[in-house]
This record gives C-alpha cells, structure tokens and sequence, in this order.
C-alpha cells in the first residue's frame, strides 16, 4: 500500500486527466486505473488537509500517482485534436 502523499482523490486526478470523476470512477470499475478505499486515519488526514469535504456513503477512492502519470499519456479515442488527416496519412 502507497502512503498517503502519494495517492489522488477522485476529484484530483480528474483534474489532471482532464476528465470528470463520473469518468474516473469508470475507469476504476473496468480496472484501467487501480484504487483502494482510504482507512478512516486517512479520511480524517483528507478532511483536516482540505483536500476532500466530506465522504460520501461508499467511501473516498485513492488512486497512485503513478497511475495517474500512466493514464496522462494512454491513447485517447477518437481522432486527436489538431491533425487533419492529411498529416496523418502523409508519411
């Protein structure tokens, strides 16, 4: 288990990510990013931090650095933001 400065709430790596939490909580539902529920020390810590504001009934997810920095560079769908598919297709 990673301490405590090296875990993301939800909402944290959402912001990073540049996606919602609604997203985030998927990805942790079809494994793409891997999480554990916080003990109540650390939701007391996250609390006292202001880094969360309250905990909702099924509880506050970490999620590792590591695999948010992962999940900043994986592919993303669709067709990426500023090619044009003449680019794409010239080499």
């Amino acid at each position: 288990a990673y301490p405590l400065e090296e875990m993301y709430v939800v909402s944290e790596a959402a912001t990073l990510l540049g996606v919602r939490t609604n997203r985030i909580h998927a990805m942790i539902d079809d494994q793409s990013l891997p999480s554990r529920f916080a003990t109540r020390e650390e939701i007391a810590q996250l609390i006292a931090t202001s880094r969360i504001k309250g905990v909702p009934g099924s509880g506050i997810r970490l999620i590792p650095h590591y695999a948010v920095a992962l999940a900043v560079n994986r592919k993303k769908r669709g067709w990426p933001k500023g090619k044009t598919r003449k680019e794409r297709y010239a080499k």
